[in-house]
């Protein structure tokens, strides 16, 4: 993974309304974690197969592996940041399984 690649700070919150580890409710938004990511775009057959789903507000970044964020870790209502833009996740995956990069799908909330 080239670090310079990198350059999109995505920011991945708990939303208000939703409750914490105790079972109190969120009245804000609390920040769950930052990371730096790369924004993949959607090119040739992904592009139109995004198109037939209705998933043209989908976006794919590669982040460095967070433990944090791994399925059983981060909690189920977990919405992502990313330019002042509200994103609920899709799925967060690691790639290759050796714990080295994950792959953020998220959708943008209208």
């Amino acid at each position: 993974m080239n670090p310079g690649d990198l350059r999109q700070r995505l920011i991945f919150q708990i939303p208000s309304g939703a409750k914490d580890a105790d079972g109190f409710p969120i009245r804000e938004p609390q920040e769950y974690t930052k990371a730096w990511a790369e924004l993949k775009t959607l090119k040739g057959r992904t592009f139109y197969t995004a198109a037939q789903n209705n998933m043209q507000h989908n976006r794919e970044f590669t982040i460095r592996y967070q433990s944090k964020l791994a399925d059983g870790a981060r909690p189920k209502n977990l919405q992502v940041i990313w330019q002042g833009v509200a994103h609920t996740i899709e799925s967060i995956e690691d790639d290759d399984g050796l714990k080295k990069s994950m792959t953020v799908i998220a959708k943008a909330v209208n």
